[in-house]
Parts: C-alpha cells; sequence; structure tokens
C-alpha cells in the first residue's frame, strides 16, 4: 500500500529457477527486482499465488520454518556485504552455523578452510573495517558458501567494487556455478545480464523477458539438488547466547553498560551489606549474652521509696530476699545456679590511683558461674568470708588495670583499698570480659569490668540502709537450658506472688528474651532498607529496558542480517534478552563482590562479626536475574518483531 492506493510490486510473474541456473535478474529501478528476491530469499512471502522450493509450499510454512529452510537452502551475497563489525573474518563466514546449533570449534574449522579457500588466510583473525572491498565480498561469499546451500542469492554484488575486484568476484561466483551452485544475481551492469545461463527481464512487476544467456550449464550430475527437506532444529546454544551477551552486549559500549549496571550493583550491594550488618550485630548481641548466660534469668527488686515502700511493707511484702532465693530453689528444678546481689554506693579511694568509680557489690551464692566470670588471679569468697563478714573484696578488671597502672605494679593481691573509709582487702582479680555494653543496652545489663564484689553478708553488716529496704536488689538464676525459660518464668511468678502477698514489686528480666524484642523492632529497619534498596534495582532495570531499546535501534541491521542467514523470531529474541540478563547478573555479581568487600572492611573497623546470609546472597542473584528477564523482555519482542527486509535496508 501507498497511501490509499493499492501497488503491486510483482504482478503475474511466474518463474521456475532450475537446479544449476545462473539466473541473470535485470530492470530498472521500481521493476519488482527487491521484491523477486526477498521472495526468493523467503525474507517475505507472496500476497497470493504459489511459491515452493523443492515441492514444499511457502506459504504453509510458519515464520521459524522459513528462518529454517533459509538457512538451509539459501545463501546470500548483498551488494554492500551485510557483514558484523565486531566479528572476525571467521567469524562473520560461521555466523549461519551458529543458528544450525553447530559446535563452535566445527565451524571455526569450517570457517577457516572455506576462507583459505578464496583468499583470506592471512585475514581470519581480522574485523571488516580493516579489510578492503573485495576482502569484504569474498567473506560475503564464504559466509553465503558454509551452510552448503542449494541456492545463491546474489545482489550486486559487484555494485560497489572496482573493475578489476569485479572480475575476480565474478569469477568465483562462475566457478562456483560450474560446480553445481545455482545462483541467482541482480545487476544493473548490461555487460554481466548476458553471462549468466539465463536473462530474466523484469518491467513494472511483470517479467517481459526470460531468454537463455551465454553461459552454458553445468552438466546436471554436477548440479546440486534442492532435495533437502524441512526439520526442526535444535538452533542457538545458550553458549553461544552468552557469548554474544558479553561481546554485545558487555564490551562493545563499556562505559555505557557499566553505568546500567550501577543500579543494579547499587540495590544488590545494599541489601547484601546492610542485612549483613545486621545479623552481625545480632550475632555480637547474642554471642555476648550467651558469654554471660543466655539461660539467665534476672529478678530485680522496683526499689519502692516513701509511701509506696511503705504500702508494699503494709501488704506482706518485705521485698527480695535470701528466704524468696530458697523458695525458687525448692520450687523449680530447673534452677542449675543461683546468686544474689546488692548494690552498695561507696566511695573508693585506692592511695596510688585516688578516687575510683565502680559498682560496689554484695553477692552471695554461685555469682561467678551464673555470670559467666573467671578469676584471673587470686580466689573468690570461700565459707569463712560469708560467715565472718570479712573485709575482702574481687576487683573487676577494669577497676584493677586503674590501680596497676597507677602502681606499676600488677600484683594486686593483698593491696588495701578504702570503700567508704574503710580499708578492704583485695583477695582477687576477675578475668576481661569482653562485651560492648551499648549493644546490650535495652537487656540492662551492666559491665563487670567495673565492679567491685564483697561479700554479701558484709556488705549487710559493716554498711546502713534504710530499715524497709529490700535484703537483695536482685536475685540471678541460671537455667539448665535456654528452653527452659518460659516454664521457669511462670513458676518464678507463682513462688514470688505468694511469698510477696501477690504484690509485683520486682521486676523478672530475660535478657535473651529482651535482645530478641529488640531485635523485633529492628526488622521494621530491615524491611525499610530492602524496600529502598529494591526500587534501586527497579531503576536499574529501567535503565536496562532504556539501554536495550536504544541497542536495538542501533543494531537493526544487524537484525536483518541475522535473519536473512537463518535466525528465527525467538533466537533474536533469546539473543536481546541474554544481553540483557548478561548485564543485570555481572551487576548483581559484581553487588555482591562489592558488597563483601564493603562488610569486611566496615566489621573489622568497627568490631562486628562478619555474618552473611547465604539465602539472601542466592536470592540477590535471582533478583538480579529476574531484573534483567523482566525488564528485557520488550525490547527483545521489538527486536525480534523487526521486519528483515525493513532491517536490511536500514543504514
Amino acid at each position: 500500500m501507498m497511501g490509499d492506493t493499492l501497488v503491486a510490486a510483482l504482478d503475474d510473474v511466474s518463474l521456475d529457477v532450475r537446479p544449476g541456473d545462473f539466473l541473470m535478474i535485470v530492470g530498472s529501478s521500481g521493476s519488482g527486482k527487491s521484491t523477486l528476491m526477498h521472495l526468493l530469499g523467503l525474507l517475505d512471502v507472496p500476497t497470493d499465488g504459489l511459491m515452493s522450493i523443492n515441492d514444499a509450499s511457502i506459504s504453509e510454512c510458519s515464520e521459524a520454518q522459513l528462518s529454517w529452510m533459509r538457512n538451509e537452502h539459501i545463501g546470500f551475497v548483498f551488494q554492500s556485504f551485510n557483514l558484523l563489525n565486531d566479528l572476525t573474518v571467521v567469524e562473520n563466514i560461521a555466523l549461519p552455523l551458529v543458528y544450525r546449533g553447530i559446535s563452535r570449534k566445527v565451524r571455526q574449522e569450517r570457517a577457516t578452510e572455506l576462507a583459505k579457500k578464496l583468499g583470506l588466510g592471512k585475514r581470519l583473525k581480522h574485523h571488516p573495517k580493516e579489510l578492503s572491498g573485495g576482502q569484504l565480498q569474498r567473506i560475503a561469499i564464504a559466509r553465503a558458501l558454509i551452510g552448503e546451500p542449494d541456492i545463491i542469492l546474489a545482489d550486486e554484488p559487484t555494485g560497489n567494487l572496482d573493475s578489476a575486484t569485479s572480475a575476480e568476484i565474478m569469477q568465483i561466483l562462475y566457478d562456483l556455478n560450474a560446480q553445481g551452485h545455482t545462483i541467482i544475481m541482480v545487476t544493473h551492469d548490461p555487460k554481466l545480464a548476458d553471462q549468466g545461463t539465463r536473462k530474466v527481464t523484469l518491467l513494472d512487476g511483470k517479467i517481459i523477458e526470460d531468454v537463455p544467456g551465454k553461459r552454458k550449464p553445468p552438466e546436471p550430475e554436477k548440479c546440486q539438488e534442492a532435495t533437502k527437506t524441512y526439520t526442526k532444529r535444535s538452533g542457538v546454544s545458550a553458549l553461544d547466547l552468552v557469548r554474544i551477551g558479553i561481546n554485545e552486549g558487555l564490551l562493545a559500549h563499556q562505559m555505557r553498560t557499566f553505568l546500567t549496571m550501577l543500579g543494579i550493583i547499587i540495590g544488590i550491594s545494599s541489601v547484601i551489606a546492610m542485612s549483613s550488618f545486621s545479623l552481625g550485630s545480632k550475632k555480637k548481641q547474642a554471642d555476648q549474652i550467651r558469654a554471660l548466660g543466655a539461660n539467665l534469668v534476672r529478678i530485680v527488686d522496683k526499689q519502692y521509696e516513701n509511701e509506696r515502700l511503705v504500702e508494699a511493707r503494709v501488704r506482706g511484702s518485705m521485698g527480695l530476699s535470701r528466704q524468696d532465693l530458697a523458695a525458687l530453689r525448692t520450687g523449680i528444678p530447673d534452677i542449675e545456679k543461683a546468686a544474689c546481689v546488692r548494690e552498695v554506693k561507696l566511695n573508693v579511694v585506692h592511695s596510688m590511683a585516688g578516687v575510683l568509680s565502680p559498682r560496689v557489690l554484695g553477692v552471695q551464692g554461685d555469682y561467678l558461674e551464673v555470670n559467666n566470670l573467671a578469676l584471673r588471679t587470686g580466689r573468690f569468697f570461700d565459707a569463712g568470708d560469708w560467715a565472718g563478714s570479712t573485709r575482702n573484696i574481687v576487683l573487676g578488671h577494669t577497676i584493677a588495670k586503674s590501680i596497676m597502672d597507677a602502681k606499676k605494679n600488677d600484683d594486686l593481691i593483698g593491696e588495701i583499698v578504702l570503700l567508704g573509709g574503710n580499708p578492704f582487702t583485695v583477695v582477687g582479680i576477675l578475668e576481661e570480659k569482653a562485651m560492648d555494653v551499648d549493644e546490650l543496652e535495652a537487656t540492662s545489663i551492666s559491665d563487670p569490668n567495673r565492679d567491685i564484689l564483697m561479700p554479701l553478708e558484709t556488705l549487710l553488716t559493716r554498711t546502713s540502709y534504710l530499715d524497709l529496704r529490700s535484703e537483695v536488689d536482685e536475685i540471678q538464676l541460671q537455667l539448665t537450658t535456654e528452653d527452659s525459660l518460659a516454664r521457669a518464668g511462670r513458676a518464678i511468678r507463682a513462688i514470688l506472688g505468694a511469698t510477696h502477698g501477690g504484690l509485683t514489686d520486682y521486676d523478672m528480666v530475660i535478657p535473651m528474651d529482651l535482645l530478641k524484642q529488640k531485635q523485633q523492632s529492628q526488622r521494621l529497619l530491615d524491611i525499610l532498607t530492602i524496600i529502598i534498596s529494591s526500587i534501586s534495582i527497579v531503576v536499574g532495570g529501567i535503565g536496562i529496558m532504556n539501554i536495550m531499546l536504544a541497542s536495538v535501534t542501533e543494531r537493526v541491521r544487524e537484525i536483518g542480517i541475522r535473519r536473512a542467514i537463518g535466525a528465527t523470531k525467538m533466537d533474536i529474541m533469546r539473543q536481546f534478552l541474554t544481553e540483557s540478563m548478561t548485564i543485570s547478573v555481572t551487576g548483581g555479581i559484581f553487588g555482591v563482590i562489592l558488597a563483601g568487600m564493603v562488610v569486611v572492611v566496615t566489621c573489622h573497623f568497627i568490631v562486628l562479626p562478619v555474618v552473611f546470609s547465604l539465602p539472601l546472597l542466592g536470592i540477590a542473584v535471582i533478583a538480579s536475574t529476574l531484573t534483567g528477564l523482566i525488564f528485557g523482555i520488550y525490547p527483545a519482542y521489538q527486536a525480534a518483531n523487526k521486519n528483515p527486509v525493513d532491517a536490511l535496508r536500514s543504514e
């Protein structure tokens, strides 16, 4: 159609091409030569009438079948060569075999052998831009021959060549015809028009002349019969698709490709890095809790004052006491170790270190075991200390280090420290406890390295306090397993409810539960991070779609060439999808690598354990792959549906 006018490019044309013909098609511009060549090359189908190859009707073939028949039966030699500039001589010649699924090694061997026969043996690794016109046309002829076609279509093969080179190319075609190849050639050169076995003249879409040429047809036994029948082929292999994706999707425009991948890289790396930081923080917190005792339960007195304190005592609760500890030990078999603690505010002075600011605790029971503490040197309190209320103390690591630095002496056993003006003797020093108190803020755990411990009986008998105050500030229980925490919690409330007259004047603190609650609250931040990172991945996907659409526009001629030598629509679609997925998967891999580097370096400086979630790494790679697939479908569809005839005409 031209506007509202119906134009018949070919009208009532009847043409029979016999094996061994060297058919010269001539005619003025607009006579229908190009349309006839497109029909003969199966790039187009007639709107009416019948066309067949070896009695196989073309009109009954699908698009894929036409492409496969084009690949098997027909070799194209174009006036403008139509070679792919990014491919070498061997790769250009072997291109039709890619769409037959032939291995790279085999097709390169066949292409090399054919190139040498056509005088291209010293140019095998060169690219088209490095070669002369005659060499380019030899490559085009070799590409047409590589698939051993029944018919060679030559569209003005000498139109862009000088006379000497034209003679060389024509001699190659004559030799091929003498070997039995059927050749159909379009020419405007009147000298060449008579040099075939037949000359067909077109005018206004009609054949006005079909006469013998000067050339004798080859012997019948030499002619290549079109005996191939349509068979479904394996098509381009996955490995070749990946190779095309790398060469043409990544390396062809390296900077543009890298900028396109940035969205994917940033999105993937941020998801992995933030999740790793979160997992590392959680692991550090959990490890520290377990180091202090994962199955620890702390019962903390609420330390009422004034009217509330009096009211609690009137209602029958004397606050936390050692009797409560005894009742709990008796009533809860899951208790493995237990201790009670009382804190007192005292000025702490050492003659060399000056005023210190520790937490002074009176302890009784299995205090070291419950809190997973160990002695560095000296001893802990014994039965004599408990019974005699001795003025012996055990120093936490940080407090001991302050005194040792001041004294410039590591031996503190027997050293005197003034607590509230009274002398106390150092009998032991605790091993350093590695912990980050800030990380464990939600669990209300204090730093044991800054504690000074004394026997609870000593604190109760040698310090003053309010008469109504609870006997102890805290009861600490270590259970047999973490699994028994919930069951023990219910039992603790029941027992203390009985001993405290039903008054809940204490708080039950389970550090591991508090930590889990804190980590639960952090999930909102984790989800927000994933959402933001996902937006980055989507933006990267849009960038991929944009670049692939631009690539399709730039490579229309390449699409036409691939279609002409036998690529199906599905082959083209798979090619462009593979390219987009190559970009996205490569971006995903770089994102994983970048995240790994950032996590390792950052965790080293902020002292976090390096933790990677393997499922998340897998999800990240899958997400990047799906991004390339989803956002590459539309550009790939656009590429696959380019009309091969129009694509070959584009520049």
